[in-house]
């Protein structure tokens, strides 16, 4: 018979024994460990333990599910009426679904009980109060297309397809900047500085990116210093292992200055592969929304290329 209970502090050893008897799924991290479990989600300011849920068979821990809520407007602190189950994990020997949907339903239960509108299965963008740096790629996609398992299950529990994200990859070890006239006017007419472990912009984002080593590259002019654009990166290594190839997501490129020249975007990731190249860093994961043309234009005219599309699944309950 399963029971479900809260979080224990003792149930840590348990997790990551879930974790790393699932094998081989790329949208996990490599690497698991009890400190890294506590760095990256245990330690947010907001972590309740009644929204991590364990499942258990007769003494043994066979299954956990993790609940959550997105941020307010303007990222000031949680928006209750937003849920979120941010993972969702059974041991790789206990193949009844029944397992995974009672789980689900216990994790939607305490949503609906502390007001949540509408839950998103697994977050995308803002909707990531834990497991950036444990669960996808650069950002959460969602659930991967090429995760089957994930996308039937929550097919089968009522979610519909939302929003889409295209995730890209560059290896950057042979990379040479463009040498065409707009890169060397806007050299000669910009600068770049290079800042790491940024303020974050938000309560949101200290406490989501906060832990994460991160590098946040600016393009000025050189007479009046106007900041024409921003790009922010973070070390993914707690994704990919110590072990692998060096890897740096990028969180986000945007224009602060509208007046800013033509070319200045891709002007800014190409010196940014550059400096990274040098660094050692060996690949660039990056994301969008399927929708956004100017962005996917962006990443493809640098050279990114499509690995994978993410889907955001999501069920009203208000």
């Amino acid at each position: 018979m399963i029971s479900y209970r809260p979080f224990l502090n003792s149930d840590v050893p348990h997790i990551v024994a879930i974790w790393k008897n699932r094998g081989h799924d790329p949208a996990l991290t490599r690497e698991i460990s009890a400190d890294l479990f506590d760095r990256l989600v245990l330690s947010k300011l907001y972590f309740d333990r009644h929204g991590l849920i364990m499942a258990l068979e007769g003494d043994a821990i066979v299954g956990f599910v993790h609940a959550g809520f997105g941020p307010n407007a303007d990222e000031s602190q949680l928006d209750n009426s937003r849920g979120v189950i941010s993972l969702l994990l059974t041991r790789a020997d206990c193949n009844d679904a029944q397992i995974a949907d009672g789980l689900l339903q216990q994790a939607e239960n305490y949503l609906a009980s502390r007001g949540a509108q509408s839950i998103a299965g697994i977050g995308v963008g803002a909707l990531c109060p834990f497991y950036l740096g444990l669960y996808g790629g650069c950002d959460l996609p969602g659930v991967f297309d090429s995760d089957q398992e994930r996308t039937e299950f929550f097919k089968r529990n009522g979610y519909s397809p939302q929003d889409r994200i295209v995730c890209y990859r560059k290896e950057i070890t042979a990379f040479r900047p463009s040498p065409n006239r707009i890169t060397m006017r806007l050299r000669r007419s910009q600068q770049i500085e290079f800042v790491s472990d940024p303020a974050a912009r938000s309560w949101w984002d200290a406490c989501t990116q906060g832990c994460l080593p991160q590098l946040l590259a600016v393009t000025r002019s050189l007479g009046a210093k106007e900041i024409f654009a921003k790009a922010l990166f973070w070390d993914m290594q707690t994704l990919t292992g110590p072990a692998a190839e060096r890897t740096m997501g990028l969180s986000r490129v945007e224009i602060s200055d509208p007046a800013a020249p033509p070319g200045t975007a891709e002007y800014l990731l190409e010196e940014c592969f550059h400096y990274l190249q040098q660094q050692g860093i060996q690949h660039v994961l990056g994301q969008c929304a399927e929708e956004d043309r100017d962005c996917a234009a962006l990443l493809e005219g640098t050279g990114m290329q499509r690995y994978d599309t993410g889907t955001l699944w999501s069920k009203s309950i208000g």
